[in-house]
């Protein structure tokens, strides 16, 4: 131990003694002059232990380690190595505040020790209870905290749309006493008991599926309220209605099944959330879509049944892979999972719902979705707005629409709306006289009547095509452009409506306003205007000149005062600029998506010369309020443009050739860095993959090999994104493959060639691997964190790319990276194919190095039982002693994996080999608090009472992270309750040191005493 860490644990030993002092003094309170002593030991507990926890937070990510008496859990990890280890065991550099605070606290404890032993002139009897129950308080809250923090982290890394709007919106749409048929029906309420049933409700557009599916999704809500600890439940809607909405996309879809029933389970932080993070690097990269699956599997096992309700799948962009999804998960789980489907009764979905074990199908044929139908005009006809008809015009309306609906609740809700708008009985025997038939018939007499046709096709545009939902002061910025002005779409504040609710008159009937945001009514209206009306490079282009128009009204000095406080400047521009911030973020993204040549537009041309209109050198004050507020706008640092570029890097970036073209003419420089490499033109356009404006850059004479240290060359950048075509042209036009830069290389180890290809390796870009494989791209050089190309297109489990790199002269056995070969890095994702095809051409499965010593351990720690089978076949060895978790045997027990552990212990594991950051798989599987793993272990001869690493005993592991149920196994196997060793040095005293009361009461009424 290093004298900085010796220096946090003499801190913790003055907290002990301070406490221990007090807790030795009966009725302390009752003692005159030691209220502010007490109050004092209080503050100073807290107080040393949040230090802890600062001195430890900022550096190291990884696994549990020990400190002090308040040292609970927080993940570390060597930066260089990326290897996580005890803290005791790590020598730290403390910054000086750091060591002043250690040095001050410390110094405080003694004199509050010191000053309590003077002031208590009476005899002991009891520990004080109000002290006692202050200390472990600060234990309890100083965890939650370390709990929060991680959890929030998770979360935001996870990204999971938020699923509530959806349903939110279904509910208040729902009228009482419809959908019974279905909640009460022998196929829902048979779905709920039986396990691994599944369930398809099906019916046309407009008859209410959406609906109906929340009511199942509230029933469940309850049903799961009864037992929590065994029911778990998940849903999501892929709702078409919601612009080009996340809530489309599979691959959210998945994130959103793993919060929902990750927030269902009783832990914090369910584990198999808490792996897949782990394996990211902590949060540092994103998981794949295998990984992705592979923990909502994981975590079907930790419940007796969890419920899954998926609605509108029809209306998914990636249909296949979700129908995908659903077939292999439904075979997994089947004993476990209750699937739920709502969906039009497509062909595609019929089949690839065919092969469901199973499957029961429920269509909402004429009868229930007319039974429904009369229960909502009922109740439409007894509101007070119809109190002007008699009961036989009442009649006759619900007879009428009931006839004429074909059982499309949608279309009823549209005609009801309409009668209601009637004066008098001429009007309403015409109105019923008139009905349109069909949603599509309804939806064109809605646009035939509107009084501003060419107003409500514009912000239905944007309601279709727009990156996220409108607001509708947003949408009244939308019609203040004026698409017939003489100098082209410009903005014009008295064109913007007054009020902005008028929105909602202009669109009646097609769009709903919910929760601050306005949506389309129904899918059907999508389908409608796609079908019927525009295309979407017309609308996309509508929606460029809409922001750009928003964005040149900027064009004035003095509109907006960067130097105010980010958050100042957007609550201005909300206020009184409601879409200028979304314009900014968003309009080379609809500009690129209004297809080919979408810049040669006269009306878009003319905009681009505006906001380029100043000398080459020079930004107006357009362009310079346009770059701020990207950059304001931007989730990330990545997605930020750089605020000290040229006019002509921007032009670059928007790919806007015409205007690349001008600036060029006029005198701006090629390669203008402007302060900062990275922002040379030929850069951003070759990340872009605008071939057409690097052509004219190479054509102008910009240097094929402009580079920056830290994102490497023209060549570099290209081949990261995939630009096939502009990588080509780069090389064509004399591009160094071996110049040293970027972040795919380094200094030391990695030409940039070997960077192009590790980036198309990243990305999966198969084509570019190839080129560059052609150009003499050594394959088997590391990159920046010594990574090879094999290694990363193993992690990412393309099999197309690993094997033409091997058919390239890639080294299968080739060490390097934090896992160690390519065999290492496609067994911690448990990618099953990608290690057959390398032990097929030569990898050796008992190769150790990397993080996890084997490819047995990685495979064991995920989980991944296909991939141990298939390791152990190929002569992999257990007990082999390497890596994090010592042995294959820790590795599976830390994480819980059950199946795995069993298939080891058949293949002859040994449950006591010691060793590990936990010491025995028994001591892992006690500190993770895997009851059913500690019992099999104990079960195949694991010594209970071993006292080995940081935990000591499995009983101190247990007490540690307070899983009783562990410990109470532990102790009915005879395990020494007052077994000595570890950092706490007792079991006792570990569940004191995290504020587990339910533990330390445990273990006293088996004996447990506290040690001196």
């Amino acid at each position: 131990m290093d004298t900085q860490d010796y220096a946090v644990r003499v801190l913790v030993e003055a907290l002990r003694e301070m406490v221990g002092a007090a807790n030795a003094v009966p009725d302390l309170r009752k003692i005159e002059g030691t209220t502010d002593v007490i109050e004092d030991i209080g503050r100073t507990s807290f107080e040393a232990a949040k230090l802890v926890h600062d001195y430890v937070l900022p550096s190291y990510r990884g696994k549990a380690s020990f400190v002090g008496s308040y040292f609970l859990s927080v993940t570390i990890q060597l930066p260089k190595l990326s290897l996580p280890v005890p803290l005791a065991r790590i020598a730290h550099n403390l910054p000086s505040s750091m060591s002043l605070r250690v040095t001050q606290c410390e110094q405080k404890c003694i004199e509050l020790t010191k000053k309590l032993d003077r002031r208590v002139l009476i005899d002991i009897k009891t520990i004080v209870g109000d002290i006692n129950a202050e200390v472990l308080d600060v234990g309890v809250k100083l965890k939650d905290f370390q709990q929060n923090d991680k959890k929030r982290k998770i979360h935001e890394w996870i990204k999971a749309p938020d699923i509530s709007p959806s349903y939110n919106a279904a509910r208040k749409k729902h009228q009482p006493g419809t959908g019974s048929w279905f909640l009460n029906g022998p196929q829902f309420l048979e779905w709920k008991e039986k396990p691994g049933s599944n369930l398809w409700l099906y019916g046309g557009p407009g008859c209410g599926k959406t609906i109906l599916c929340s009511s199942a999704i509230q029933n469940i809500i309850e049903f799961c309220k009864l037992k929590p600890e065994a029911r778990s439940y998940a849903y999501v809607f892929f709702d078409g209605t919601m612009a080009q909405s996340e809530a489309l996309d599979y691959n959210k879809f998945i994130r959103s099944l793993i919060t929902q029933i990750s927030n269902r389970h009783s832990d914090p932080i369910h584990a198999a959330l808490a792996d897949i993070y782990h394996a990211c690097d902590d949060g540092q990269l994103q998981p794949l879509e295998s990984q992705l699956e592979n923990t909502v599997s994981l975590m079907l096992q930790s419940f007796e049944s969890t419920y899954i309700i998926i609605d509108s799948p029809d209306e998914c962009l990636e249909k296949a892979d979700l129908l995908k999804w659903i077939q292999s998960v439904t075979l997994e789980a089947s004993g476990r999972l209750h699937l739920m489907i709502t969906s039009r009764p497509e062909l595609e979905i019929e089949q690839g719902l065919a092969s469901l074990p199973h499957l029961q199908r429920v269509s909402i044929g004429d009868q229930h979705a007319m039974d429904d139908i009369d229960a909502y005009l009922d109740a439409r006809l007894q509101g007070t707005e119809m109190n002007k008809w008699r009961e036989p015009e009442k009649q006759t309306i619900k007879k009428t629409l009931s006839d004429g609906s074909g059982g499309m609740f949608r279309w009823v809700v549209l005609q009801m709306d309409d009668v209601m708008r009637c004066l008098n009985k001429a009007q309403l025997t015409l109105q019923l006289m008139t009905l349109p038939r069909g949603l599509d018939a309804t939806y064109a007499k809605i646009l035939q009547q509107s009084h501003y046709p060419e107003a409500l096709k514009t912000l239905l545009q944007f309601l279709v095509y727009s990156k996220i939902p409108m607001t509708l002061n947003q949408l009244a910025d939308v019609l203040a452009v004026d698409f017939h002005a003489s100098d082209g779409p410009t903005y014009k504040t008295d064109q913007r409506l007054e009020r902005a609710s008028d929105i909602l008159g202009i669109c009646y009937g097609l769009v709903v306003e919910f929760e601050g945001t306005v949506k389309l009514a129904h899918f059907s209206v999508k389908e409608y205007f796609v079908k019927r009306i525009t295309s979407e490079e017309l609308s996309q282009s509508v929606i460029t000149q809409v922001c750009l128009a928003n964005v040149l009204h900027l064009d004035q000095p003095g509109v907006l005062n960067w130097a105010d406080p980010p958050s100042n400047i957007r609550g201005h521009i909300d206020l009184f600029l409601p879409l200028a911030r979304y314009a900014a973020s968003n309009w080379v993204s609809h500009l690129r998506l209004s297809g080919a040549g979408a810049t040669d537009f006269p009306p878009l041309r003319q905009m681009l010369s505006k906001l380029f209109e100043m000398p080459s050198t020079t930004r107006s004050y357009a362009l310079n309020n346009w770059v701020h507020l990207h950059h304001l706008g931007a989730n990330n640092i990545s997605g930020q443009l750089p605020l000290g570029a040229s006019p002509l890097y921007y032009a670059c970036f928007i790919g806007a050739i015409h205007t690349v073209q001008h600036l060029i003419q006029n005198g701006a420089d090629i390669d203008a860095a402007e302060g900062d490499t990275s922002n040379r033109p030929l850069l951003v356009a070759s990340s872009e993959g605008h071939l057409e404006v690097v052509k004219l850059l190479l054509d102008n004479s910009a240097d094929p090999n402009t580079r920056d240290e830290r994102i490497g060359t023209a060549l570099q950048v290209a081949s990261s994104k995939g630009h096939l075509a502009v990588a080509k042209l780069l090389l064509e036009m004399g591009a160094d493959a071996n110049i040293r830069a970027g972040e795919y290389g380094t200094a030391l180890h990695a030409a940039s060639s070997e960077g192009h290809l590790e980036a198309a390796c990243a990305r999966g870009h198969l084509e570019v691997a190839k080129l560059l494989l052609d150009n003499k791209a050594n394959p088997n050089i590391k990159g920046w964190t010594s990574e090879t190309a094999l290694y990363m297109a193993s992690s990412q489990a393309n099999l197309e790319l690993a094997t033409l790199l091997l058919e390239n002269g890639a080294g299968v056995n080739v060490q390097g990276g934090s896992h160690g070969t390519a065999i290492h890095a496609a067994s911690v994702a448990g990618h099953l194919e990608i290690v057959q095809m390398l032990l097929v051409k030569g990898a050796d499965a008992n190769i150790e190095g990397g993080f996890y010593g084997t490819a047995l351990q990685a495979a064991s720690a995920g989980g991944h039982f296909e991939l141990v089978k298939l390791l152990l076949k190929n002569g992999a060895g257990v007990n082999v002693e390497e890596g994090f978790y010592g042995t294959e045997l820790q590795a599976a027990s830390s994480g819980g994996h059950l199946e795995v552990l069993e298939l080891l212990l058949e293949r002859g594991a040994d449950p006591n080999i010691q060793g590990g950051d936990y010491g025995t798989a028994l001591h892992a599987a006690s500190a993770e608090g895997h009851l059913d793993v500690a019992r099999m272990l104990l079960k195949n001869g694991a010594d209970a009472n071993i006292q080995t690493g940081d935990y000591g005993t499995a009983l101190q592991a247990a007490s540690m992270g307070g899983h009783v149920q562990v410990a109470r196994l532990l102790l009915d196997e005879g395990v020494d309750v007052n077994g000595k060793g570890g950092f706490h040095g007792s079991a006792l005293r570990a569940a004191s040191a995290g504020g587990y009361l339910e533990m330390a009461q445990l273990l006293r009424e088996r004996g447990a005493v506290e040690s001196q």
